[in-house]
């Protein structure tokens, strides 16, 4: 468990990072690709952390952020039958890009959550093919040679404003969560990868109240509202989408020796229409 300050607020990211022998360098990392879902699709600040990094941080993810090949709402099933994957292990063989971000399986859980609930889903069989989807993308990206990937674990999807009606039955889902993330960090840390535990952060971003240079942002309840992290029952908004951009940023400093900036809590207010309730607090 790292801590990381400089936010404006003390937030502990579990970034599991694995180096190989020789850390790739800063002048190696030339092109970025993503795949997943909603969370990483689009080119807007308030749908997805994808152009923070590519916008304001000037990350190569390819002419009009091409090399995000992220659809909405794609699961670890979808992601491969609509051709992600080999999307971007033609655009590493055809050396566009050199890393890629790998962060879907949040959808998979949804449509078995009231099986989870109820104790009739089979979490290892249902775990194993959600793990075995997410390599097979790993592993088609992996033959090409990039210099690495960073691969996300499950969120947290008890934590999603869309969940709240199970709250108080929330228990088996996160136990299933814990359980495949445990399968997914094995496999990403065997591959000598960059491992992203985004449960983790979604539940330390609940464990007190969340304030952002002096804002108090509502972590709990969908709505367009910029103070509001999450934009609807599902989507993150312009918070939402800077925290997890600064999280993308950690794990591409850590684990791949570069030294991008992470984005302050004035540039997330900014970014979200809050300049003037910045207190720097």
């Amino acid at each position: 468990m790292r801590s990381v300050h400089g936010w404006g607020y003390a937030l502990s990211l579990t970034v599991i990072v694995v180096f190989g022998p020789f850390p790739a360098q800063a002048a190696l990392i030339d092109g970025i690709a993503a795949m997943g879902a909603s969370e990483t699709a689009g080119t807007n600040f308030s749908g997805s952390w994808v152009p923070w990094l590519a916008i304001d941080r000037g990350l190569n993810f390819g002419p009009g952020q091409s090399y995000n090949v992220a659809v909405n709402g794609s699961r670890t099933q979808t992601l491969l039958n609509r051709n992600q994957h080999t999307e971007v292990a033609e655009l590493v063989a055809n050396g566009d890009v050199n890393l890629a971000y790998l962060f879907v399986g949040g959808l998979d859980v949804p449509p078995v959550i009231l099986d989870m609930i109820l104790g009739t889903l089979n979490v290892p069989n249902w775990a194993d093919g959600v793990v075995d989807r997410m390599m097979t993308a790993v592993d088609t990206v992996l033959v090409d040679g990039p210099e690495g990937m960073v691969v996300a674990g499950l969120p947290d999807m008890t934590l999603v404003p869309g969940a709240a009606p199970y709250a108080s039955l929330a228990a088996p889902v996160v136990s299933a969560i814990d359980y495949t993330n445990t399968l997914i960090k094995e496999e990403v840390l065997s591959r000598g990868l960059v491992y992203l535990d985004v449960a983790g952060l979604m539940r330390d971003l609940n464990a007190e109240p969340f304030v952002v240079g002096g804002v108090t942002i509502d972590t709990v309840n969908g709505s367009p509202i910029p103070t509001h992290f999450f934009t609807d029952e599902l989507h993150p908004g312009f918070v939402g989408n800077g925290v997890f951009a600064n999280l993308m940023l950690t794990a591409l400093n850590e684990g791949f020796d570069t030294s991008h900036a992470l984005f302050t809590d004035q540039e997330i207010l900014a970014r979200a229409g809050l300049s003037g309730s910045y207190t720097g607090e």
